[in-house]
């Protein structure tokens, strides 16, 4: 089971410890439903926002390259809880990735991670290195661990009054069709939050990433 056809990162048998890892497959469904269905939403987002608005308004609506709407709607809570799924498991396939490659490196089993507190740094900082080295991943991993993971409000970590407060109220806009965070510069104060400096939609971050994991997915 190939994972990252760039690195060339796959489990392979008599090499890589244990031979069961069901939970990568599972990820991976999980990443094509995300993406699946956010597509879903972007085409009949006015449909499903505003089921309401007429025909008319509607098909103006369509025809705006940017959108952001303040107020609370079916479409918007849909599409960051698909978000949320896909960040989580995206950073969760990225690094069983790491894992695997540093499996197949070293050869060790389960019972070395147990107790072993420099071994598991090791792995962490080999995990890091390579999640740091994919670009595509790079505002996937930010809204993870300041929205997905928990809200950073919620547990303030080296955050600013911007971050925290965007935190609890994030609004995606609908740019050139595609649902994105990011989009607006919010802040509170003179502190501008962190997510406006890392701007992304699902769409477009799944597709970057067919080469690396999705490869024989989408040919």
């Amino acid at each position: 089971m190939k994972l990252d056809h760039i690195e060339n990162i796959e489990i392979i048998e008599g090499i890589t410890p244990l031979p069961n890892y069901h939970s990568i497959w599972h990820l991976k469904e999980g990443i094509f439903m995300n993406y699946n269905n956010m597509k879903m939403i972007q085409d009949n987002y006015y449909e499903i926002a505003f089921p309401e608005m007429s025909l008319e308004k509607r098909e103006i609506y369509k025809k705006a390259s940017l959108s952001i709407n303040g107020e609370l709607n079916r479409a918007d809570s849909m599409a960051m809880n698909l978000l949320h799924w896909y960040s989580i498991n995206l950073i969760n396939y990225a690094n069983s990735c790491g894992l695997i490659k540093f499996l197949n490196k070293t050869g060790a089993q389960p019972e070395r991670f147990v107790n072993d507190k420099p071994f598991i740094k090791e792995l962490r900082e080999f995990q890091r290195e390579y999640t740091e080295s994919i670009p595509e991943l790079e505002p996937v991993k930010h809204f993870r661990n300041k929205a997905s993971a928990h809200l950073a409000y919620t547990d303030p970590k080296n955050d600013n009054a911007g971050t925290l407060v965007e935190s609890m109220s994030l609004i995606p806009s609908l740019e050139n069709g595609k649902i994105t965070i990011g989009s607006l510069q919010r802040g509170k104060g003179e502190a501008m939050s962190s997510f406006g400096n890392h701007k992304w939609n699902l769409v477009d971050n799944f597709d970057s990433l067919i080469p690396r994991y999705f490869k024989n997915d989408f040919g």
